[in-house]
């Protein structure tokens, strides 16, 4: 492998490694979601190995992004979206909260597909002319871990989801470990009443 190359695959292990202790995960849990070692992602991590795109894809996935994300967006500046998450739902029937939310996300040039659900939901509660669509439903059908951000979008959510997919959403909650943040554990309480 040149130089060249190898320096790009040490760059996109640095950014995985930042991405990951943003997001508050840890090497071992990128491990679970990949079945590699905590070893060989902490090399990857350091610049000190390589490996396969498809196992990339899957952390990159594992952490709710794509390739097209990172290629497309300054991905760091996207995790001001957890702060606008949280707000929105702490704050979510003060509708000039949720209008600030709104014109915070129209300023990015690119959103990621978890940015573009949430301004989905934010117009939904604003009551603007938008409708709770398949691609909204697919986001959370797709859930394979609820982070922080996820469970503030499911509580957000609740009134505009079909109640198969509230059901759904139950069952995937119900699986999370109990050592969750706080929020995930507020939105497992939440959605056990409903499926129980």
């Amino acid at each position: 492998m040149s130089k060249d190359v190898f320096a790009e695959v040490q760059r996109l292990g640095a950014m995985i490694r930042e991405l990951r202790e943003i997001r508050g995960m840890s090497a071992n849990d990128l491990a679970e979601a990949t079945g590699l070692s905590t070893s060989v992602i902490s090399k990857f991590e350091r610049g000190q190995t390589d490996i396969h795109l498809s196992t990339a894809i899957q952390l990159l996935r594992y952490m709710g992004l794509t390739l097209a994300d990172i290629g497309e967006a300054n991905v760091f500046d996207g995790f001001a979206t957890i702060d606008w998450a949280e707000k929105a739902y702490r704050f979510v029937d003060d509708q000039r909260v949720l209008k600030r939310i709104m014109v915070r996300l129209a300023q990015k040039e690119h959103l990621l597909r978890h940015e573009q659900v949430l301004e989905t939901i934010i117009m939904l509660r604003l009551g603007q002319p938008v409708s709770a669509d398949e691609d909204l439903f697919s986001y959370f059908e797709d859930i394979e871990t609820f982070l922080s951000f996820d469970a503030y979008l499911v509580l957000l959510a609740r009134p505009y989801l079909p109640a198969w997919l509230v059901q759904h959403i139950g069952k995937k909650l119900g699986t999370c470990s109990s050592q969750q943040v706080p929020i995930v554990q507020v939105a497992q309480e939440q959605y056990h009443q409903i499926v129980s």
